[in-house]
């Protein structure tokens, strides 16, 4: 997730996970952790358009009950970030 973005993200947020082993099958989550620190730091942060290059930690729990779902699998998460930000969350 991108600095830009961060300011949206709240702890609980649902989610949905998508992995390359169930194209079109979303996974529902919820948001259970966001790094105070970015992981990932370009080498030059001088200006804004570096600053946004920012990349913080986010982490997601999900339901895993039929246990297809393994630890290292691709995946793609969406976080409907706009309508939270309308809500007031």
């Amino acid at each position: 997730m991108s600095e830009r973005d961060l300011c949206k993200l709240r702890l609980g947020m649902a989610g949905r996970v998508y992995v390359d082993a169930y194209p079109g099958r979303p996974f529902p989550a919820r948001v259970s952790y966001i790094a105070d620190k970015s992981e990932f730091t370009p080498k030059n942060v001088q200006t804004q358009e570096e600053r946004a290059k920012l990349v913080y930690r986010v982490k997601l729990e999900l339901a895993n009950e039929e246990g297809i779902l393994k630890p290292g699998m691709p995946a793609d998460v969406v976080i409907p970030l706009d309508s939270a930000v309308a809500e007031g969350h």
